[in-house]
């Protein structure tokens, strides 16, 4: 075969296949945008839609917003807030019915009077409508149902509801407004927008998707249906996403676009969750697509030929030169270093076409040897690179191994050394307390007692310091904000440090202004905390005379202005050392320590608390004529009711000392160790509860299904099943028996293992070693408190 026709031969063969390449890859090019334009279309007339019945539904939000709002100023009597409902559903039909519920959901106002006096507590437009703006989904009418006229055709009333809560001027909820809007005018509104879309695209069809799946609005009679199967793009809804499209067959087996967009209700923008669902048959598409495929193709085989055609022209006239150049390379001494191509004659393009294969061999040699030695020195250069990252890296991890087993290590430390001396000190506390009440001790053996008595204080004391330092060295304090009452604060911890300073023959005794109790919002274990400390310091360095707590509430822009003040006519602290007094391991001589004992943490861990909330802390003192410790804080003021809880818990009489034995409180203690158990029991019944004892969490959960107690106390670290299970399992009881108090009684006492017992369902906490006053202040109170859940309302 000639060349110049293989040569014709190849490239016509090489267009034909390169003009057919294009022209698929241009087809497939324009038929997946077509596809993806038409999915984005669908797609976004979807969210079109969907942003359309979100902004109904925001507008009629805005309407409760409005209704919330002149309840609170303009109309807050019942006849002028039944005005203002009825006005509303007069200039907008569409509202079934609109009314004002108080707190306790009773109905004060509404439409037509329809449900006044009623109560609609259980109605979940209340209940969600009490907390934040709320919409509900559609559903049927309960209470409406018999009281609004018959729709035609025997249709049933279904709403969707519309609520925001009522709030006084102080902010406080006090109530609901609610609206149920009628399923039909939803339909009506849908219809409209989707009419407007249908005039635009006759082929688009949409199926509009409530929460549960039922049909809304859609073609045929499919409105009321609740469709199982799964829909194309619904599953990227479900992913999180709120727009999708897909192509995919529908239950109909047509072949479909589809886009898809559903409502996210947020607290802050309640909306429904429904789903726009619009599809468009893909032979709509095609129609378009089809067209220009086709031109394509055949411009691509025109294209062709005439590439063809010109390749047999040129092929002849390349031939001869390619055949000159051919016959006079071939001739070229291999074995000659320096050979160079000849310059045949004919085009110029040839000439220089043998001058640059010429010139780019030997570059080309030159190349690959430089290119050799430099990968040579490259590959070295990343070994020794890669080497180093590998090192450095291997140190480093070594290094964050290390510190996160060093920090892992110190807090199982810490909740291994808390648990394990917190535990044995329980006996010893618990069986020395017992053992003082006895009339029988002589004065050296109650003088014994004591002292033993004193070393466990001072040994929990410093437990309890090198813990919160340890804590506040490492992670910080993090406050809390709930209401309380500082008059109830100081008289709690007065209480209970007075046995001590009973003990001494201590004049202990607390004085306020004589300014209302203003309930205030802060972080009152904290500060019970610090006052604590500064109280039993008073108490452990005055040998004689008097303790005196002073509680001072002064008005301030903030809030109040809270001081509390702690005098003793103690040892005193001399001037040169009351700089050192707040700084950590540090007390006013080193005689201290070995005399009244301590690890000088206590007023640094106290200082930096009340730092924390924004406060000062100092000291005024003599040595020789007493101190005053004092400490200044800010808070803000709480709603006037809220202390009114506390101090009726506080107020509420003993359950366990009633004059006949079947008054007494019933009380099951989950202890594992025997002893702790023997001296809980002691103590509790020397209270006069009644005590039922369980030695593990499954004897505690069995004998709480069996029959009913008054209070659990629950240890957690026991075999067969932990104090965490049983309580779980206990709460996950029917009826009463899952709502009896529990309280943790442990000695886990670090903040992320009462965060965890909390967690669990306990309601409250007791750290071992107990004291006997505390104990019991914490049992009446969860009595107290459930004695209050169970009365019934008034």
């Amino acid at each position: 075969m000639r060349l110049r026709t293989l040569l014709a031969l190849v490239f016509a063969a090489g267009a034909l296949l390169l003009t057919a390449a294009a022209t698929t890859l241009v087809s497939q090019f324009v038929a997946a945008r077509v596809q993806i334009r038409a999915e984005a279309h669908i797609a976004e007339l979807a969210e079109h839609l969907r942003q359309i019945i979100d902004a109904n539904i925001a507008e009629r939000l805005g309407d409760m917003a409005v209704l919330s709002a002149v309840a609170r100023t303009n109309a807050t009597r019942p006849e002028a807030q039944r005005a203002w409902v009825d006005a509303l559903r007069e200039s907008f039909p569409a509202y079934a019915w609109i009314g004002f519920a108080d707190r306790s959901g009773t109905v004060v106002a509404s439409t037509g009077g329809m449900l006044e006096g009623e109560s609609v507590a259980a109605r979940p437009w209340f209940q969600r409508g009490i907390e934040a703006p709320a919409v509900i989904d559609v559903h049927d009418a309960k209470l409406l149902a018999k009281r609004l006229p018959a729709l035609p055709y025997g249709e049933p009333w279904r709403f969707i509801d519309v609520a925001m809560p009522l709030r006084d001027a102080s902010g406080d909820r006090i109530g609901v407004v609610g609206g149920h809007l009628s399923i039909t005018w939803m339909r009506e509104m849908s219809r409209a927008a989707i009419a407007k879309a249908l005039r635009r695209e006759p082929s688009v069809e949409v199926l509009i998707l409530a929460g549960d799946g039922t049909v809304i609005l859609g073609p045929g009679d499919q409105a009321g249906r609740r469709i199982d199967a799964v829909l194309p793009a619904l599953p990227a809804l479900t992913t999180g996403a709120e727009l999708a499209s897909a192509r995919g067959t529908w239950p109909d087996g047509g072949d479909y676009f589809t886009g898809a967009s559903r409502g996210r209700p947020s607290i802050d923008q309640p909306t429904l969750p429904w789903t726009v669902l619009v599809r468009q048959p893909v032979e709509v598409a095609k129609a378009i697509s089809d067209p220009i495929i086709n031109r394509l193709m055949l411009g691509g085989v025109a294209f062709t030929l005439l590439f063809a055609l010109l390749g047999w022209s040129a092929a002849e006239r390349l031939a001869h030169p390619l055949r000159a150049l051919a016959k006079a390379a071939s001739g070229i001494d291999t074995s000659t270093g320096d050979a160079r191509l000849p310059k045949p004659r004919g085009y110029r393009e040839i000439a220089e076409l043998t001058d640059a294969l010429t010139s780019l061999l030997a570059r080309l040699g030159e190349r690959d040897q430089a290119l050799a030695l430099a990968n040579v020195d490259l590959e070295r250069r990343v070994s020794d690179r890669t080497a180093e990252l590998a090192d450095a890296c291997d140190r480093a991890e070594a290094a964050q191994a290390r510190a996160e087993a060093g920090e892992r290590a110190k807090s199982d430390f810490l909740a291994t050394m808390s648990h394990e001396v917190r535990t044995p000190l329980n006996a010893i506390v618990g069986f020395g307390d017992l053992l003082r009440d006895d009339p029988t001790l002589t004065p050296s053996q109650q003088r014994c007692v004591d002292q033993m008595r004193v070393g466990c204080e001072v040994l929990t004391t410093v437990v309890n310091d090198i813990l919160d330092y340890a804590r506040i060295e490492a992670d910080g304090v993090a406050l809390e904000a709930a209401p309380f009452s500082p008059r109830a604060l100081v008289e709690e911890t007065v209480a209970l440090v007075a046995g001590t300073a009973e003990r001494k023959g201590l004049d202990l005794r607390w004085d306020s202004d004589a300014g209302t109790d203003q309930p205030l919002i802060g972080d009152k274990t904290r500060l019970r905390q610090v006052l604590l400390n500064l109280v039993n310091n008073a108490v452990k360095f005055t040998q004689r005379g008097s303790v005196t707590v002073a509680l001072t509430q002064t008005p301030s822009p903030d809030g109040v202005a809270l001081r509390v003040a702690v005098r003793d006519t103690g040892i005193g602290i001399p001037v040169d050392a009351q700089a050192r007094l707040f700084t950590r391991f540090a007390q006013a001589d080193s005689s201290t320590t070995r005399r009244f004992g301590g690890t000088g943490l206590g007023l640094a861990i106290a200082k930096g608390l009340i730092e924390t909330m924004g406060g000062t802390m100092g000291l005024d003192s003599r040595d020789g004529a007493g101190s005053t410790f004092w400490f200044d804080v800010v808070l803000p003021r709480a709603a006037t009711d809220a202390p009114a809880l506390e101090r009726s818990i506080l107020a509420a009489p003993p359950h366990a000392v009633a004059a006949d034995g079947a008054q007494r409180a019933h009380l099951l203690l989950v202890e594992d160790g025997a002893i702790n158990r023997e001296i809980a029991q002691m103590v509790l019944e020397a209270m006069g509860y009644r005590v039922s004892v369980a030695c593990n969490g499954q004897e505690a959960v069995a004998l709480v299904r069996a029959q009913a107690y008054d209070l659990v106390l629950m240890d957690v670290e026991m075999p067969v099943m932990d104090g965490i299970t049983a309580t779980r399992s206990i709460r996950g009881l029917d009826g009463a028996l899952g709502a009896v108090p529990i309280i943790a009684m442990t000695a886990h006492v670090l903040p992320e293992q009462v965060r965890a017992l909390r967690a669990a369902g306990a309601d409250d906490h007791v750290g071992k070693p107990f004291d006997r006053t505390h104990l019991r202040a914490v049992i009446e109170r969860n009595l107290a408190g459930a004695a209050g859940r169970s009365r019934p309302a008034a």
